[in-house]
């Protein structure tokens, strides 16, 4: 069930809320575990016992770490067998195919590959991993209470695509958090109509350009058409990513969660290194936290610090899918990341502001092809239609590609992509409190109506990331 869909917006979400508004407070915990459950299992049945025996397995583990000694070789090896169980669950169920066919050269039986992907299990295997390594260095207490670790697990808002949370994210001080107010209601509900919008009118906009311009079997995409296609591609991957990001951190609001931001405005970035500070900002914190710096960080020698960052972001790649051209993608990053270490960093920190951002958004935007082509040939034969190989004239592309509604998703795209809204909103407060203030208020339901009709009239896709 996407949280997109009118099934979960206008008959789902109004229905736990309401149950969930008159429940007891001392329930209200056990019947969002429910719901969660119930959300999982209208989205993906089959998949859920093994939601479900993670959950339970990781909360054990947590609990047989946390009770032995600190620094032990029993808590060592309790920690290398969950963080192992959890990969190999991660293996089994996303790249099993890949790595016998590919990598292994060899044909499994069928009856050894999982029946399809599960549900969301990049996302609550690493956040499970995060929970076993945050206790197995004391930074986390284990949690005894079945029902918090279980709606940690599988809390609904989170669950398809991230944000990956940490357990302190969703529980600070420990025990169940304070019931929502009704101005968490109203900033939740807000925040839901601006990640639905992001998805309906930008996102669902630009998609099409950019499955054309991918879609074009090879010689005979056009360079226009190209160069337009990886702009749509771009940007619907943001607003796509980001927009789910908002409504899942809107919903954990409305139910009195606090999930953590993914995003801050990655398009303005003026290193990859920046970039990687504002995009998808729990994975990149994920890796930093529970890799690249267990690796020895920034604190060995340049060519280790290099090596490491290869391999980080090598998996970064592979944690989106079990293609090459993913890796590609991951070491693509790695490779500039590296670079910008080096003496090449410092002559990049050089240039004028509007040549460090053209760099950045080069690079991040250049790279989405090996992230977006569906092997690496294609993009090869991508780039060379970037290179216009296969010239055939921008009056084509705008005469056959493009219309009014597809400009104005870009134009806003490119608007919203940057901090313009923001800084428009605060000269507008400065200059009439009244009118701004008007203004808010009228934004979400104009937004959550215009995106419910776009939804409405238009073919569904599905959020990019759930197929992560």
């Amino acid at each position: 069930m996407p949280v997109d869909s009118p099934l979960f917006l206008l008959v789902w979400l109004p229905v736990v809320l309401g149950v969930f508004a008159f429940c007891p407070g001392g329930l209200r915990g056990g019947l969002l575990l429910a719901a969660s459950l119930l959300f999982y299992a209208l989205s993906d049945v089959t998949s859920l016992p093994l939601l479900c025996l993670s959950a339970a397995g990781n909360m054990l583990l947590g609990l047989a770490i946390g009770k032995a000694e600190p620094g032990s070789g029993a808590r060592r090896a309790l920690l290398a067998a969950g963080v192992g169980a959890n990969l190999l669950l991660l293996a089994w169920a996303k790249y099993f195919s890949f790595l016998t066919a590919q990598v292994l050269g060899i044909s499994a039986p069928a009856w050894m590959a999982p029946a399809g992907m599960p549900l969301g299990v990049s996302f609550f295997t690493f956040s499970a991993v995060a929970y076993l390594m945050d206790v197995s260095r004391g930074q986390q207490a284990p949690e005894a209470n079945p029902l918090r670790f279980g709606l940690f697990m599988v809390f609904f808002p989170k669950i398809t695509a991230g944000p990956i949370a940490r357990y302190r994210d969703m529980f600070p001080e420990g025990g169940w958090p304070a019931a929502p107010t009704m101005e968490d209601l109203r900033a939740g509900l807000a925040r839901l109509a601006v990640g639905l919008a992001k998805k309906a009118l930008v996102a669902g906009t630009l998609g099409p350009m950019a499955d054309a311009a991918f879609g074009e079997p090879a010689g005979r995409l056009d360079m226009g058409t190209a160069w337009l296609g990886l702009a749509s591609y771009s940007l619907q991957l943001y607003f796509d990513f980001s927009g789910y990001t908002d409504m899942a951190v809107g919903l954990g609001r409305m139910f009195g969660y606090k999930l953590p931001e993914n995003f801050n405005y990655p398009y303005v970035s003026q290193s990859v290194r920046e970039f990687w500070r504002r995009w998808h900002m729990t994975l990149s914190s994920w890796f930093r936290d529970y890799l690249y710096i267990p690796l020895g960080g920034g604190r060995v020698a340049p060519w280790k610090v290099q090596r490491n960052l290869l391999a980080v972001f090598a998996l970064c790649g592979l944690w989106h899918g079990a293609s090459w051209s993913f890796v590609v993608w991951g070491l693509w990053h790695g490779v500039f990341l590296a670079l910008e270490r080096t003496r090449i960093g410092k002559a990049l920190d050089a240039l004028p502001r509007p040549l460090r951002h053209a760099y950045a958004l080069a690079v991040v935007c250049l790279g989405w092809v090996f992230f977006r082509a569906a092997d690496f040939s294609q993009a090869l034969a991508y780039f060379s239609a970037l290179a216009g190989a296969n010239q055939s004239g921008f009056d084509y592309t705008w005469m056959v590609r493009v219309n009014r509604q597809y400009m104005a998703a870009l134009a806003v795209g490119l608007i919203g992509s940057a901090p313009a809204l923001p800084w428009l909103a605060a000269r507008l407060e400065a200059l009439s409190p009244a009118v701004a203030g008007a203004c808010a208020r009228l934004a979400a339901p104009v937004l959550l109506a215009a995106a419910l009709l776009q939804l409405a009239a238009g073919t569904y896709a599905p959020f990019i990331y759930a197929q992560f």
